[in-house]
C-alpha cells in the first residue's frame, strides 16, 4: 500500500480518536483501515489509562481487539455503544457511503445504527463526487439462484466475492454469501438500496444513506476534511412511516 494512502488515513484515523471518552462502549468495523486503527488506537488508551470496552463487526475485529490487550464486549450486554468508529470503501459529496468491502456489512450496518454516534474515516481517494464502487450485498445461500436471476433481468452485474485462497465465494460471519453489484456511477444510491433489498433473499446492502454523524477524510499532506452529517436514524423514529 502507498505510503500516501497510509498518511492520509493515519491522520484520519488520530482526529477520529479524539472522540474516545473514558467509560465508553465503541463499535467496532473491519477491513484494513481499521486494522491500521488498532496499533494507534491502544497507544492511545495506554498513554491516557482510558476504561472503554470494544463490540467487534466480525471475527476480524474481534481478533484485533484481543490481540492488542483490549477489552471485548457484546451487542446484548450494550445494545445502544456510545460510539461506532469505523472506515468505508467510498463516500460522496452529500455524506452516504459503500461500505462491505471488508465483507462484514451487515453487522457494521447494526451496530451504526445502534449507537449513539457514528464517527468514518478513510483517505482522500474514497472521496468521489458520485460514488462508483462496486455495491457489496449480503445474500441467503438459498436465495442466490433467485437472486442473480432478478439482478440480471435488470442489467445488474453480480459476482460472488472470492478469494485466492478458496474455492467458491467468500461466507460471511453470518453464513451468507458476499456479492459484489456493479451498478456503474450511483446516481441515486438510496433508489437502487431500496430497490436491491426488495429482492426476497438480499439481507443487506453496503450502501449507508447518511449513517454517520462525522465522515474524516485524511490527506497525505496531514490536514483533515470534516464531513458533518445530518445523520438519520431509523431505530429512533417514533411513528410508523
Amino acid at each position: 500500500m502507498k505510503e500516501e494512502v497510509l498518511r492520509a488515513r493515519e491522520v484520519a484515523i488520530r482526529e477520529a480518536l479524539k472522540e474516545i471518552r473514558d467509560g465508553m462502549v465503541i463499535g467496532y468495523g473491519s477491513g484494513t483501515t481499521v486494522a491500521q486503527m488498532t496499533g494507534i488506537l491502544r497507544g492511545l488508551i495506554c498513554e491516557r489509562g482510558l476504561n472503554v470496552v470494544f463490540i467487534p463487526s466480525s471475527l476480524q475485529s474481534a481478533d484485533l481487539i484481543l490481540s492488542h490487550g483490549l477489552k471485548l464486549a457484546s451487542l446484548a450486554e450494550y445494545p445502544e455503544p456510545d460510539l461506532m468508529l469505523d472506515s468505508f470503501d467510498q463516500v460522496d459529496a452529500e455524506g452516504n457511503v459503500i461500505k462491505g468491502g471488508g465483507g462484514a456489512l451487515l453487522r457494521e450496518k447494526v451496530l451504526m445504527q445502534a449507537s449513539k454516534r457514528v464517527v468514518l474515516v478513510g483517505d482522500n481517494l474514497k472521496l468521489k463526487e458520485r460514488m462508483d464502487f462496486p455495491v457489496p450485498i449480503e445474500i441467503l445461500q438459498y436465495a442466490y439462484p433467485h437472486v442473480k436471476r432478478v439482478l440480471s433481468s435488470w442489467g445488474l452485474r453480480m459476482e460472488p466475492r472470492v478469494s485466492g485462497g478458496k474455492m467458491g465465494p467468500i461466507i460471511t460471519d453470518n453464513g451468507n454469501i458476499l456479492a459484489d453489484v456493479y451498478a456503474g456511477i450511483l446516481e441515486d444510491p438510496e433508489k437502487l438500496d431500496h430497490l436491491l433489498k426488495r429482492v426476497a433473499g438480499i439481507l443487506e446492502t453496503g450502501i449507508c444513506i447518511k449513517a454517520a454523524d462525522l465522515i474524516l477524510i485524511g490527506y497525505p499532506d496531514g490536514s483533515v476534511k470534516r464531513m458533518e452529517i445530518n445523520r438519520r436514524r431509523y431505530a429512533r423514529e417514533k411513528s410508523l412511516p
